[in-house]
């Protein structure tokens, strides 16, 4: 399956959350969310952002449970590749990607109230030093589709919340980009 993405910054939730329940897309889960996001020399440039096609895995901590998932990372078309596979615990993950030459770089802590409309998942994320975010995404079979699927979820994007603005980077990219002002 590839994951067609896009995400948007916006202000606050109270309009999008009238919205989405007047289209009648249905509150699905609402978790907090810790991810402890990884890096490798051979997908890092200069700055230590991740390069367009690099693969970057995390760890992440969900109610409990931690999956460790490996994702490609394609900014401007929006899909990528996508691993995941439930782990025993954080450390295995930790001790995996360590014999693999991946290092951690930071971790991202948000709180997600996920939404299904149709076939789309809808994700408003409120993220620790990030701000507020809508995620929509689309999963389809053909690479062929990527660009009628990428532009449907901008549909919905417009109709649940006009004034957002799109943001091609990824929280790990945002939150790289803080770490280095820093630096």
């Amino acid at each position: 399956m590839i994951e067609i993405e896009i995400r948007a910054k916006v202000k606050d939730f109270n309009e999008i959350k009238n919205k989405l329940e007047s289209i009648g897309a249905e509150l699905s889960k609402s978790i907090h969310q810790i991810d402890k996001i990884f890096g490798h020399p051979k997908f890092l440039d200069e700055n230590s952002m991740i390069i367009e096609g690099g693969i970057v895995p995390r760890i992440r901590s969900v109610n409990g449970g931690c999956v460790l998932e490996f994702k490609e990372i394609n900014r401007k078309s929006g899909a990528g590749m996508e691993f995941k596979s439930e782990i025993v615990n954080v450390e295995l993950g930790l001790d995996f990607l360590k014999k693999l030459g991946f290092t951690e770089a930071f971790t991202v802590d948000k709180k997600r109230q996920s939404y299904k409309y149709k076939d789309f998942s809808i994700d408003l994320d409120e993220v620790e030093k990030l701000g507020f975010f809508v995620e929509i995404e689309k999963m389809t079979d053909s690479y062929d589709e990527k660009e009628k699927v990428k532009k449907e979820c901008l549909e919905l994007l417009k109709m649940i919340s006009p004034d957002s603005e799109i943001e091609n980077k990824k929280y790990g990219d945002l939150m790289q980009e803080i770490i280095n002002k820093k630096s």
